[in-house]
């Protein structure tokens, strides 16, 4: 009798074993489904992040990832060739306005997903209204890129956003300690989760050497690379006016190259005006190879009036480029002052201009230009900002 229940314990064990062992090979072969939603995936910082992280993501094979743009986007004018064969993108033809079709389309589609993760950037938000209320399972979190007032302006819809944030329906994520702090005031809640932004290492093309021979090559000046779209919020006309104020006053010039879409046609009008024959401002468009201009610049220029956690600069730190930025949102936190770049105290055209001056004459440079590049190998590169994200999915 000892002998049987010995051995109907021992059968027992080993059914346990069995189970949890199936478990877990149902758990490898059931992929995470994770699903990011923007609006589209024109040029800019956030849209930059959102495809970029989503590649970093879908390098891991426990994870199926979907990329849903609400609107369609052209090859030449956004990231649509940068998304990675692993991942899933789907366009939902979205034109302006909110579309009720567009919604009903969406939640259709996630039901039969089955997402485990559904995160939305921008104004991506309420489209994933219907999807947050017919699934208990699925966790939803939304990426604030700007200030929590800036992204949500409408009285209503901020009123249905906190609520379903206070009772962490959503989970706000905010891309620096200012995002988070303007959410907590504009929110009056304190639930946010703070992860940076990052960008993978840039890698040159074969028009570097062009440009080198083009823009550096038997050219006594300072080059300076701004990289932005073609809007107030940039205040591209402060570095105008400080760099033509440099250049008024000092002997060795600077050349700055502006490289960004325009987005405000009248803005852009104003500050073309502003430098009429000047032959150290130069437009030179949006461009795909960033990494040429920041790998042969001298200092990389921000001059914003705000900026949640700049894709740019990230850039910039990533290839060891000198920053010479406002103190813009999120810039104050990865910039310290004469250590991984340079600071402006304030937004006047004399204020930059004495922070040109300064970068350009400090005397050792080769330390800020380690000082950077070490700052994004430890904090703003995709991987760190990917695994903080994994976190936030599995914890929540």
């Amino acid at each position: 009798m000892g002998r049987s229940e010995n051995h109907i314990s021992d059968f027992k064990k080993n059914c346990d074993w069995i189970k949890q062992s199936i478990n877990t090979i149902q758990k490898l072969i059931n992929k995470m489904k994770i699903v990011h939603i923007i609006g589209a995936l024109r040029r800019g910082g956030a849209e930059r992040f959102v495809v970029d992280l989503c590649n970093e993501l879908a390098k891991n094979d426990h994870y199926q990832i979907y990329l849903i743009s609400l609107c369609d986007n052209d090859a030449d004018t956004t990231f649509l060739n940068e998304i990675s064969g692993n991942i899933s993108y789907l366009s939902l033809h979205k034109g302006k306005g909110l579309n009720f079709q567009v919604l009903f389309k969406l939640t259709s589609w996630l039901v039969k997903q089955k997402a485990d993760v559904v995160h939305t950037h921008l104004n991506a938000f309420e489209y994933l209204l219907l999807y947050r209320f017919m699934s208990g399972s699925c966790k939803f979190f939304h990426t604030i890129h700007s200030t929590a007032q800036a992204e949500c302006p409408n009285f209503l819809i901020k009123a249905f956003r906190k609520t379903l944030y206070k009772k962490n329906k959503v989970i706000p994520i905010a891309v620096s300690n200012d995002g988070g702090k303007s959410f907590k005031k504009y929110y009056g809640l304190d639930n946010v989760i703070v992860i940076e932004n990052g960008r993978p290492f840039l890698t040159l093309t074969d028009e570097y050497p062009v440009l080198i021979k083009r823009y550096k090559e038997n050219i006594n000046s300072f080059l300076l690379i701004h990289v932005g779209r073609i809007m107030k919020v940039k205040n591209q006309q402060l570095l105008i006016e400080a760099v033509q104020k440099f250049n008024a006053n000092e002997e060795k010039k600077c050349k700055l190259l502006i490289i960004g879409d325009v987005r405000d046609e009248s803005v852009y009008h104003h500050l073309y005006s502003m430098i009429k024959d000047d032959p150290y401002v130069e437009f030179v468009g949006g461009k795909e190879n960033i990494a040429d201009f920041l790998s042969m610049a001298d200092f990389f220029c921000l001059s914003s009036f705000y900026e949640g956690m700049p894709i740019s600069l990230i850039e910039a730190l990533s290839v060891g480029c000198i920053s010479i930025c406002t103190k813009a949102g999120g810039v104050k936190d990865m910039i310290k002052n004469e250590e991984t770049g340079f600071l402006s105290n304030d937004n006047s055209v004399d204020s930059y201009y004495q922070t040109i001056k300064r970068a350009v004459f400090y005397p050792d440079k080769q330390k800020i230009k380690e000082n950077s590049l070490n700052s994004f190998k430890q904090r703003y590169h995709i991987g760190t900002s990917c695994k903080k994200h994994v976190d936030a999915y599995l914890v929540f």
